[in-house]
């Protein structure tokens, strides 16, 4: 190397270019799926509860869009449930169930409509032969 080559532009494995934004990190490496369905986001004391809706799946993971003002941050655990204790599942989501999350990523969008905080979750595993990892996964994609 004699200093004069031109400077490479190709991100690192691992790290994606947005067309006209920042740079990230993938943290997911399966498929990405389309999703369109409300989840409710329970913390572990139960004084938060608040109403997202989930806009992609993967294997372990979700891409959430939570209202501002929730203080939703990264290495927060959150249960994520397809209803209220007490109440009947929301429409469109297919199955009861309920997961614990930790937010992986936050970040915050602003746009003309709706201001809101895309949030990436990983789903905790579970081992249960009654509730398999992929049994959220697999309901909600169509």
């Amino acid at each position: 190397m004699t200093g004069h080559e031109p400077a490479t532009t190709t991100p690192p494995l691992g790290v994606a270019e947005l067309p006209h934004g920042p740079r990230f990190i993938e943290r997911r490496f399966e498929p990405r799926n389309p999703v369109s369905c409300d989840l409710w986001m329970i913390d572990h004391h139960g004084s938060t509860v608040l109403r997202c809706h989930c806009i992609e799946t993967s294997g372990n993971g979700m891409r959430l869009r939570v209202p501002l003002g929730y203080g939703v941050s990264e290495g927060q655990r959150y249960e994520l449930c397809s209803h209220l204790p007490g109440t009947s599942s929301l429409p469109g989501f297919g199955i009861v169930g309920n997961r614990w999350a930790t937010v992986v990523r936050t970040e915050l969008q602003l746009d003309e409509c709706e201001d809101h905080l895309d949030v990436g979750v990983v789903l905790d595993v579970v081992e249960s032969p009654l509730q398999p990892a992929s049994r959220w996964h697999a309901s909600m994609v169509r």
